[in-house]
């Protein structure tokens, strides 16, 4: 899988995810609204407005968790779930004003799942619908009950504790996807960069020429010196083979980072840098030549194939096989073949 896909893979997951958190939390808080107005509050006509959002979300939810297009969903919740709470806020509009924060999320809720436009977008139509519910609240006389004003405290300290909750969730998930999408935009910058240092590579280069900045104007300047991730690979490479690090089935790159006085993002560059896919198939790579060397020194009819792939550091011959496969083309088992028609200089039947 391509390093972008990964990125992509993983913040389409966090935004399911997100929603999917979200539209359950507004599933249960609008179980727990009929309940109370059907057993407490003895008020059947509020019940059927709360059935009716009740089943957007959950149809919302089913179309989410079919892996339905999460962007359609977000703006068909915005605009239903907007229209629902302003109806809310006008119940209790007369008695205060701190229902208008239940339309605070929802520029935010655009901002973690939309584009630019979208979101400048709900930001005008929230400022639009507060306006309205002003100005409308002077002729709408209806209500869902008769409230005793002294639950009011309580109800808006949980009103504001539940929206800033909300507010806070969104922040914290966009946090997350933000990091994400600077990553998939540094490795897409260092590909091209990479690309047109190899490029260049077959010129005598200046030392100042090592580094490549690119400018964006969303982005501050990226700048990799590639002598540095030359430098950084050889030393790697050095220590592994030296100590047949590779060989350790339990080999850990925090450890790696820790003796080469380094951290995992500049290393996965250095890795990177040299064409490796990442970390793993680097060390396969050893590995495989490991193998192969053994298969070529030692006396295959005293000693067996899982001696060999073991001692290379592979916990099971499924994986060696898979991985044998991809660097050489060919099964274990063929590749041994051929070795021993050609050490007995036989050619290998067809």
């Amino acid at each position: 899988m391509r390093i972008t896909e990964y990125y992509n893979n993983k913040i389409h997951g966090l935004k399911k995810q997100l929603i999917e958190t979200y539209l359950f939390i507004l599933v249960i808080f609008h179980i727990f609204s009929i309940y109370i107005y059907l057993f407490w509050l003895k008020n059947t006509f509020p019940i059927y407005y709360f059935a009716a959002a009740l089943l957007f979300y959950i149809y919302s939810y089913v179309l989410i968790r079919r892996n339905f297009d999460i962007s359609r969903v977000v703006n068909a919740y915005l605009h239903f779930s907007s229209l629902h709470i302003s109806v809310i806020i006008l119940n209790f509009i007369d008695d205060s004003l701190v229902g208008f924060i239940w339309l605070i999320p929802m520029p935010v809720c655009a901002y973690v799942f939309l584009k630019r436009k979208t979101v400048v977008y709900f930001m005008f139509y929230t400022v639009f619908l507060m306006i309205f519910i002003m100005i409308y609240s002077k002729y709408f006389n209806h209500h869902f009950y008769e409230y005793d004003k002294k639950y009011l405290r309580p109800t808006n300290a949980a009103t504001l504790l539940a929206n800033v909750s909300l507010i806070c969730l969104f922040i914290f998930y966009k946090l997350k996807i933000s990091r994400l999408e600077d990553k998939a935009f540094e490795y897409n910058i260092k590909s091209r960069l990479r690309n047109r240092y190899q490029f260049r590579s077959g010129s005598s280069l200046k030392e100042n020429e090592n580094a490549y900045s690119l400018p964006n104007k969303n982005k501050n300047e990226l700048i990799i010196d590639y002598q540095k991730l030359e430098s950084l690979f050889l030393e790697l490479d050095k220590y592994i083979k030296n100590n047949n690090y590779f060989t350790n089935p339990s080999i850990k790159v925090s450890s790696l980072c820790s003796d080469l006085k380094t951290n995992v993002n500049y290393l996965s560059r250095a890795v990177d840098h040299k064409g490796y896919k990442n970390f793993n198939q680097y060390i396969n790579s050893l590995r495989i030549m490991y193998v192969k060397n053994l298969l070529e020194t030692s006396d295959l009819s005293k000693v067996t194939l899982m001696y060999i792939y073991t001692g290379a550091g592979f916990t099971s011959q499924a994986t060696f096989n898979r991985v044998f496969k991809q660097f050489e083309g060919t099964t274990p088992s063929e590749y041994i073949t051929n070795l021993l028609h050609n050490k007995s200089g036989l050619a290998p039947d067809r």
